[in-house]
């Protein structure tokens, strides 16, 4: 009797291997395993079970990362006073009713709202006279009366050229690298002598950028008040 009963568990045993080892879909393992063995879960919480401890490891992982100091961000932009002030009115056209980046009537000092359509691009004046209305020293009549000489874009009021109005991404709100804004005009070969100028590092450690005693704008010559 007792061989009898070996001899059966041994074939239960034997088909719950089969069963468990073979290619059948995990529905029909769960059948197998439920009739057999009590205690079971439902094949639902058995599926769920994996994705729980995946999630439960994504969300730890999570928090660690939160909770690490993140490095200052350094600025990367320089602005321009009266932009950075919302100033807007002292070089664009503004409505009475209604400001520029918000600005309201009420701040605005008296007197100081231009009259629509007096120069193109909503400028309270032409760009040649608008930036030497703050900036005098770059003024290239100021520069004439003193006898210096007038770096190109300055004679002609492109300020623009070499600067950002609002802001720009270098110290003097240039729209890049002192040099490669120098050399963008003043390539080898144009104005720029690349053997003459081999070992110099930067433009500026020897040249003015607005005025000068000569047209080679030398700092030795005259030192340039920013």
């Amino acid at each position: 009797m007792k061989g009898r009963s070996r001899s059966i568990l041994l074939l239960l045993a034997a088909t719950l291997l089969i069963a468990c080892g073979s290619g059948c879909d995990r529905y029909a393992r769960h059948k197998v395993l439920t009739f057999f063995f009590t205690g079971v879960p439902p094949i639902d919480e058995m599926k769920k079970a994996p994705d729980k401890e995946r999630e439960a490891g994504e969300k730890a992982a999570e928090e660690k990362k939160r909770s690490k100091k993140r490095p200052p961000v350094k600025a990367t932009r320089f602005f321009h006073g009266p932009y950075a002030a919302n100033a807007c009115y002292l070089c664009h056209e503004i409505q009475e009713t209604a400001g520029s980046r918000g600005l309201a009537k009420e701040a605005i000092p008296a007197g100081s709202v231009a009259k629509s359509g007096v120069v193109s691009g909503m400028l309270v004046t032409p760009l040649r006279e608008l930036c030497i209305r703050c900036h005098e020293t770059k003024s290239p009549e100021m520069a004439r009366r003193n006898g210096l000489r007038v770096h190109g874009p300055v004679g002609a009021g492109y300020c623009t050229a070499c600067h950002g109005p609002h802001n720009g991404p270098e110290p003097y709100l240039l729209l890049e690298k002192a040099n490669e804004s120098c050399l963008g005009c003043h390539a080898d070969g144009f104005v720029f002598s690349k053997a003459l100028h081999d070992g110099k590092k930067e433009c500026l450690s020897c040249h003015n950028a607005h005025v000068g005693r000569t047209s080679r704008l030398l700092k030795a010559e005259y030192q340039e008040a920013w």
